[in-house]
């Protein structure tokens, strides 16, 4: 498995037979035992695949994207107060990161839907910092 695997990332190749075995409609179970990976990656990809297709098991992880706070709130609201699950609010919305919908809905139970606004990355330019 060494041979797939770049540090924590699989490679083209490993994914791009992924998506192949996906598309037969094989699911992430059957996909973790033909790769020897992990059910949790399968059960990743899988999802992925059923948002975005081949691209979005080859791509899976390798941008940041900025969502909109009108999309995450929509997300958090047909996953916690419509009771629709993960998947199906992954592929209705088209986002294809499952940590990024748990992550949202996270945020929302704990701090109301102001925590959903992105606020600015990195650190603070130094004529705005306080000395």
């Amino acid at each position: 498995m060494t041979d797939m695997k770049q540090g924590k990332k699989y490679d083209a190749k490993i994914r791009k037979r992924a998506a192949k075995i996906l598309a037969t409609g094989v699911g992430h179970r059957a996909l973790a035992v033909e790769l020897g990976i992990p059910e949790a990656t399968a059960r990743q990809w899988a999802r992925s695949y059923a948002v975005g297709g081949q691209a979005a098991v080859m791509n899976a992880g390798s941008t940041h994207r900025v969502y909109p706070y009108e999309l995450k709130l929509s997300v958090v609201r047909d996953r916690v107060e419509n009771g629709m699950s993960v998947r199906e609010v992954m592929i209705k919305h088209g986002v294809p990161s499952e940590s990024s919908v748990k992550t949202w809905c996270r945020q929302y139970r704990e701090s109301g839907p102001e925590a959903l606004i992105s606020k600015p990355r990195g650190r603070k330019p130094k004529s705005a910092r306080t000395e």
